[in-house]
């Protein structure tokens, strides 16, 4: 049964400071799709949980209308405002069987916005239904050293027997020059501090390059040697998966160009675990490019494909 997981960051949530939820650029993003997704990881839910979640209901009912099939949204946490991750899926092929409540002080930290699905069509006796796990993460955008430490409590799903497909706004690049790279002399202080690290390298100026460690910390160290991973917590990125089938294709950014940034970064991920890997179609991944000069979001979508067994 092959389902479609997506990750968007959408900017702000749609939210209009206090003035209500513009969900028109969510309906845009997701419009060109040739099949719904089962699964939404979601960044940016903003201000969602308020006046009674209205906007995890508004964003669920914009996706449900332009896709025409139902979703449901689950509400994420984040510590550093009210701009939470949310996963939305599928309720016509997805029975959610976990999910943390948000308000729930008893909850790790490493367990929080991780969900437990169960494929409601893999078979028609519940106990022996298809399950994995899906989280969704929105790292810090401006500390290497914090998107380290939430890496590390994403870690441990890399080896889960469970299958398990995470994603969203990392906010990191991971190491390898065949991921886009930045031109660093033409980025401005925020973009070199926020996304990069100053190596000394010999010379009075030093040198700038992309800060990885996050992401390497999940899915290893490039090799350029061996042209291959090194390391890591057993994670894979489906972009990379998909670059290996096809070298010759370049691998996009996915996020839209910005005054000062000196070039759009891959800080948008896909990654399954090793449980997860022999069920995703490499050849599926695609960053959807915006039509025109009128962006929905500052960042792209991103989907690709699993293709998950059925249970007699």
């Amino acid at each position: 049964m092959i389902l479609k997981v997506a990750t968007f960051n959408y900017q702000s949530g749609g939210n209009r400071s206090g003035h209500g939820f513009d969900m028109k650029g969510l309906q845009e993003a997701f419009a060109l799709l040739d099949r719904a997704p089962a699964v939404v990881l979601y960044c940016e839910a903003k201000g969602y949980r308020g006046q009674g979640q209205r906007g995890l209901f508004a964003a669920a009912e914009a996706l449900s209308d332009v896709l025409r099939v139902p979703y449901i949204g689950l509400p994420g946490t984040l510590d550093r405002g009210p701009i939470p991750p949310a996963i939305f899926y599928r309720a016509d092929l997805l029975t959610v069987r976990g999910w943390p409540c948000p308000s729930d002080p008893d909850v790790f930290d490493d367990q929080r916005n991780v969900a437990r699905f169960a494929v409601t069509a893999s078979s028609v006796m519940p106990d022996v239904r298809f399950e994995f796990l899906a989280w969704v993460a929105h790292f810090d955008p401006r500390s290497g050293q914090i998107r380290r430490q939430e890496a590390g409590l994403l870690d441990r799903y890399g080896t889960d027997p469970l299958p398990v497909i995470g994603g969203g706004d990392l906010n990191s690049s991971a190491s390898g020059d065949h991921l886009p790279q930045r031109d660093w002399h033409a980025a401005d202080w925020h973009a070199k501090t926020h996304k990069g690290r100053w190596t000394d390298d010999g010379t009075p100026e030093g040198r700038w390059v992309p800060d990885t460690d996050a992401v390497d910390h999940l899915i290893g160290r490039w090799d350029p040697a061996r042209q291959r991973r090194v390391g890591g917590s057993g994670y894979h990125a489906v972009a990379e998966l998909a670059w290996r089938e096809h070298p010759e294709q370049q691998l996009l950014p996915t996020v839209n160009p910005k005054p000062g940034e000196g070039g759009g970064l891959l800080i948008d991920y896909l990654l399954a675990n090793e449980a997860m890997r022999p069920y995703v179609i490499p050849a599926s991944y695609k960053v959807h490019l915006p039509e025109g000069d009128r962006w929905p979001s500052d960042h792209r979508l991103v989907t690709a494909d699993i293709d998950l067994p059925t249970v007699a």
